[in-house]
């Protein structure tokens, strides 16, 4: 309860001034308004001696939370961030704290509350007695039950006021009866006008910050706009976003005139279009134009048609089924937190129901009275936590005393987040700077604009004047292409080239004339997308199908028909009006030219719908045509265009001329060239004959010299071999008749171990038997080598002299110091006789064997530390289709490039060492086979790996056939 009891001592009130001043120090130096609470209600509590102080501040709905605590041991819980709900403290209570400042001191034990009017005892004399200034009353049993089941035997409640609202609440609770003195109370009331003072400095300063952020958001919305020199609608759309922390964002522009679209801008988190609506976005719906058109005007106030058939709304029906409570929206910023709650909105929320968007904020964007869009930011719905003290039960039918103050948490989702005042000055702000940036934008758009009309119609202008002059530049250079080449192919196809490039036409064409005044077209340049009329001339042979035999479609109208192989005019009549002296034929649209129906039907087939053709003469003789024809439509051909036709046509006919000329020229050099080679080859060819024939002659030579003494010997052995027997067989007898011969005999037949004689006697004549028979081989093989008696064309057997070519380079396959002996692989087929020319055959197995023999040599040396390397080569013979015979010689050589086996068998060309090779070898065996066998002599080489050389011949010689 209150005392009135004030006999204090000096001390005791200079220390409640020194800690009012000290709490008064710490207020004003901190900034900081929960700070400045804290401080408070730790300074109240230490010098009550209270359990608990707290500062209980009121919600917009009613409800409080305590934001600030001090307590002191455990005999009171704490009660810091806790809800309470409205009804704990009635409404009569609220409204004496507001206009009596009532200040109420509760005592449980005695169950009496004294209630004490700051605003009666400002009024009042001072020389009234304290006890009359106070209000004794029993305590609610409401309240002392709510009391009691905090635990709180003694209270003291302080109202805080802030701009004559009740802000707040200073609570004392002590869970002991205590006594108040009138002097803490005066204390607790000065410590609390000193937080009413800290609470409207801090909502000042709540204020200028807010406005210095507000601030700088604008700053920062004005630098996106504005940093680069067009005006960036979109980013600023996102900024501003992002700037509400919102979770999309529109920014709809009105279409400036009819013939223009509405502009969207469209970020984050978006409605569907309106149902039922064509495509119509929600910015299009009609209320959400009246409100933006007619701010003015009742939103609601809708005129039906006249001929709709439906009666005429006025606004106090439209508010009546709309605006429950007749709220109008704010013609500058319209704020909706819950959009399902807004009547008004209730055929528009069917967009967002596939969105989280719960609230929104329209702001609408007008210059002057004239409305030019609108800025709609999008809120999704939130979930909201609270901690209350005690189950809040809003059921009103059940009004009881709390008895459990247990936190219970509050969970609600899908809850819509209220705008604040700053946010909608915030929107309004944007507006404007959205307003001038649109005008801005506008304004450029429009300068754009009218610079693109000014700057086109100078580039136009510009092209006339550039065209003109490229034309001419491009004149000069296709004259001097021409003129750097000879080759009448490049000539014509750059002429095509570039007077398609400078006329941009469809088609550009050069049509040659045949000595029987037929044509065929040898040019074409032609857009993509057009058939090739070179390409129709010879793949599409029904084309004559489309020119009927009438005598209109051989007339002069028919010179220039697209196509060659029907217009038999110009054949007829050897170029027609052409060679008569015409100089260019122009249509400029086709449909207008009285043509026969034939002649309509080949244009139609090519898409023909406007030409311009000039002859191109050769001196003074009608060489062909130069044609440019456009098929996307018709065209009026300018004077410069026909100037530029017919100027090409002049030069093509120098061209042609100079190029024939030359093209004489270089035919006799080729022919001349090509006669001086031939002679070399034949002189060539002719010494290496010559060689071969003494070679062979020589060879015949020796062999038949060599045979004769052979053949002598050969015949001599075999009876010396039987005489030989025959006088082993006496000296057989003597020793069985007279085994014990005289001493001298004796010792000679020691000396010359008769035993021995008689055993290598039959061993060495059989040896020479052998060798003669190996000369003899040899000797065969070098006749068949040589052939001279086979020197004519005739049938042989191909193994034999492969064998006979072996036998002559057997020395060449042995083994050798600096290498391993050659392994020859025979893989023969079964051959019949072949038609040849047996020598000059064996001269190519003989330089492909030679050949190979010297690649496996080269590889043996660069494969001499390779112990698992064998040098090989493989013969392989095969009849093969269409009666012919291949012969396959391969190694597995050092092998060569491409570049090598391209030159292979040309005259002279080797890849030994000078001294090792003529280069003629290859080069004789290649015309022997291709001129002489009527075959073919091919080479495969990898390198690395091998080579393999294929003798393709006939097996019958069509001569013999």
């Amino acid at each position: 309860m209150l005392s009135t009891d004030e006999t204090q001592s000096p001390l005791q009130l200079q220390h409640h001034q020194d800690l009012l001043h000290r709490i008064t120090l710490r207020i004003r130096q901190s900034l900081e308004l929960q700070e400045i609470l804290e401080t408070t209600t730790a300074e109240v509590r230490s010098l009550l001696g209270t359990d608990r102080v707290k500062i209980y501040r009121f919600h917009a709905d009613g409800s409080g939370e305590v934001i600030a605590e001090s307590i002191h041991g455990d005999r009171l819980p704490s009660l810091l961030g806790l809800n309470f709900p409205a009804d704990d403290i009635p409404p009569y209570a609220r409204e004496l704290f507001i206009k009596s400042r009532q200040r109420v001191v509760v005592d449980i034990v005695t169950q009496t509350t004294t209630g004490a009017s700051l605003r009666e005892n400002l009024n009042e004399s001072t020389t009234q007695e304290p006890e009359q200034q106070l209000r004794y009353r029993p305590v609610d049993p409401c309240h002392v039950e709510y009391l009691t089941a905090m635990g709180v035997r003694s209270s003291v409640v302080v109202p805080i006021l802030h701009d004559e609202r009740l802000w707040g609440l200073l609570v004392s609770h002590h869970s002991q009866q205590r006594h108040v003195s009138e002097v803490e109370l005066q204390f607790i009331q000065a410590v609390t006008d000193q937080v009413e003072v800290a609470i409207a400095q801090s909502t000042l300063l709540s204020q200028m910050r807010e406005q210095a952020e507000r601030e700088a958001k604008i700053n920062q919305l004005t630098t996106v706009l504005h940093r680069l020199p067009t005006v960036q609608l979109q980013a600023a759309l996102e900024t501003v976003v992002e700037i509400f922390q919102a979770s999309g964002g529109r920014l709809y522009l009105m279409s400036q005139t009819a013939d223009q679209a509405d502009q969207f801008y469209v970020y984050g988190e978006q409605p569907t279009e309106l149902i039922n609506g064509g495509g119509r976005q929600i910015e299009q719906h009609l209320l959400w134009q009246q409100y933006l058109r007619s701010p003015d005007q009742e939103i609601c106030k809708v005129a039906a048609t006249q001929d709709s058939g439906q009666e005429l709304w006025s606004a106090q029906r439209m508010q009546s089924m709309y605006l429950s409570r007749g709220e109008r929206p704010n013609p500058n910023c319209w704020a909706i937190n819950d959009i399902y709650q807004e009547p008004i909105f209730r055929t528009i929320v069917t967009s967002f129901q596939s969105t989280q968007v719960r609230g929104l904020l329209i702001v609408p964007l007008r210059y002057g009275k004239q409305a030019i869009g609108c800025l709609t930011v999008f809120r999704n719905e939130i979930e909201t936590e609270r901690l209350w003290a005690g189950r809040c039960d809003n059921d009103k039918r059940q009004i009881m005393a709390q008895i459990s103050f247990e936190t219970w948490r509050e969970l609600r989702r899908g809850q819509a987040k209220p705008w604040t005042e700053n946010e909608k000055k915030l929107a309004e702000v944007i507006a404007g700077h959205l307003v001038m940036a649109v005008q801005q934008y506008r304004l450029y758009s429009q300068v754009q604009s009218l610079n693109a009309n000014l700057e086109r119609q100078v580039e136009e202008r510009t092209a006339e004047l550039q065209h003109l002059l490229e034309q001419q530049q491009a004149l000069s250079n296709g004259i001097a292409k021409i003129r750097a080449s000879l080759k009448l192919g490049e000539i014509f196809q750059t002429t095509t080239e570039e007077v398609y490039r400078l006329l941009q036409v469809d088609r550009v064409v050069i049509y040659q004339f045949n000595p029987d005044w037929s044509g065929s077209f040898i040019a074409e340049a032609v857009r993509e997308g057009w058939s090739s009329l070179q390409e129709t001339q010879t793949s599409n042979a029904s084309i004559q199908s489309y020119i009927s035999q009438s005598d209109r479609c051989i007339v002069k109208n028919f010179l220039d028909a697209p196509v060659p192989n029907i217009d038999t005019y110009l054949q007829e009549t050897q170029g027609g009006d052409f060679s008569r002296g015409c100089a260019v034929k122009r249509v400029d649209d086709v449909d207008t030219m009285n043509f026969p129906d034939c002649y309509r039907a080949v244009l139609k087939q090519f898409h023909c719908q406007a030409y311009v053709i000039v002859p191109i003469f050769q001196a003074d003789k009608l060489w062909g045509l130069l044609g440019v024809y456009q098929n996307s439509g018709p065209r009026q051909w300018k004077d410069i265009d026909i100037a530029l036709v017919m100027q090409t046509s002049d030069q093509l006919g120098v061209a042609i001329q100079q190029a024939e000329l030359l093209e004489q020229t270089q035919s006799r050099t080729q022919q001349l060239t090509k006669t001086l080679e031939d002679l070399k080859q034949t002189q060539t060819q002719l010494v290496q004959t010559e060689k071969m024939s003494s070679l062979g002659q020589l060879v015949a030579g020796v062999a038949h010299e060599i045979n004769n003494p052979i053949s002598f010997i050969y015949g001599n052995v075999i009876h010396a071999t039987e005489y030989i027997q025959q006088l082993l067989e006496v000296i057989r007898l003597y020793q069985q008749r007279y085994p014990e011969p005289d001493a001298e005999l004796r010792t000679y037949l020691k000396k010359i171990d008769l035993d021995f004689i008689t055993e290598d006697l039959p061993h060495l004549l059989s040896s020479m038997k052998i060798g003669t028979e190996r000369i003899q081989e040899i000797v065969q093989s070098l006749r068949t080598f040589s052939r001279l008696d086979e020197a004519e064309f005739k049938s042989v057997d191909i193994h034999a002299g492969i064998d006979g070519t072996l036998m002559i380079l057997a020395h060449r396959l042995k083994a050798q110091p600096d290498r391993q002996a050659i392994q020859i692989i025979k893989d023969y087929g079964q051959l019949p006789l072949v038609d040849c020319y047996p020598g000059q055959l064996n001269q190519v197995f003989m330089n492909l064997l030679s050949n190979a023999i010297d690649a496996l040599e080269e590889q043996s040396n660069q494969r001499s530390s390779e112990h698992n390397y064998t040098s090989q080569i493989k013969i392989s013979t095969r009849v093969i289709a269409e009666q012919q015979v291949r012969i396959c010689i391969a190694d597995n050589g050092i092998g060569m490039s491409e570049s090598v086996r391209s030159r292979l068998f040309n005259p002279f060309f080797t890849t030994k060492p000078i001294g090792k090779g003529t280069g003629l070898g290859l080069s004789i065996s290649y015309q022997i086979i291709t001129d002489g066998h009527k075959g073919t002599l091919s080479c495969q080489s990898t390198p690395g790996q091998g080579t393999e050389f294929a003798i393709d011949i006939p097996i019958r010689h069509c001569s013999k056939l």
